[in-house]
C-alpha cells in the first residue's frame, strides 16, 4: 500500500474512531458529575478524544491529524453526537487543532511524546476554549446566563483534564503502536 493510500486510511480510521468515542459518550449516564458540571461523561469522551487527536499526530502526522480534529467536531455536530449549539463547533475544531499541533511539535523528531507536550498542548487547548466558547454564547440568544456560565465551565479547566488524561494514555500506547506499525 502506498504512503498516500495509509495515511487516507488512517485518518478516516481516525475520524470514525473520534466519532465513535463520541457516541459511547452519548450512552454513558448524564448525572455522574465529578466536580461542579465536569461529568464521568466528559471525563472518559473528552480523554478519548484527545488520546485519538494526539496519536493521530504523531502517527499519522499533523496536517492529517489537524484534518480528524476539524472533520470530527463538523460530522459530530451534524450527526448529533457533539456540541448543542453548533455555532461552538469551529472553536472546539480550532482546539483540536491547538492540540494536535503541540503533539506534533513538541515530541521528539523520533515521535515520542513527552509530559511537557503534553501539559502545553493541554493548556493551550484549554486556555483557547475557556476564551472563545464563553464568548461565543453571546451570539447564542436562547442562552440564559446561567445555562451560559454551566456551559462556559465545561470549557474551561476540565478541557485540561481532558487534553491531559488524552496525553498521558498516547504517551503509553505510542510506543507499542509504533512499533506494531512498523512491523506491518
Amino acid at each position: 500500500m502506498n504512503t498516500s493510500t495509509k495515511t487516507l486510511t488512517r485518518t478516516g480510521l481516525a475520524v470514525a474512531l473520534i466519532v465513535a468515542a463520541q457516541f459511547i459518550g452519548k450512552l454513558l449516564p448524564a448525572g455522574a458529575v465529578l466536580f461542579g458540571p465536569f461529568s464521568v461523561n466528559q471525563l472518559i469522551t473528552g480523554s478519548l478524544v484527545n488520546l485519538i487527536l494526539i496519536l493521530s499526530a504523531l502517527v499519522i502526522g499533523l496536517w492529517p491529524a489537524a484534518a480528524v480534529g476539524v472533520l470530527s467536531s463538523i460530522l459530530a455536530s451534524i450527526i448529533g453526537v457533539g456540541p448543542i449549539f453548533p455555532i461552538i463547533t469551529p472553536a472546539i475544531a480550532v482546539g483540536n487543532c491547538i492540540i494536535v499541533a503541540a503533539a506534533a511539535f513538541l515530541s521528539k523528531k523520533d515521535g515520542v511524546l513527552k509530559l511537557p507536550a503534553v501539559a502545553v498542548g493541554a493548556a493551550a487547548k484549554c486556555a483557547f476554549l475557556w476564551a472563545t466558547v464563553p464568548f461565543l454564547f453571546r451570539f447564542i440568544p436562547e442562552i440564559k446566563p446561567p445555562q451560559a456560565q454551566m456551559l462556559s465551565v465545561m470549557f474551561s479547566w476540565p478541557q485540561f483534564i481532558t487534553a491531559a488524561v488524552g496525553g498521558v494514555l498516547a504517551m503509553l500506547i505510542v510506543p507499542a503502536l509504533k512499533k506494531a506499525l512498523e512491523a506491518r
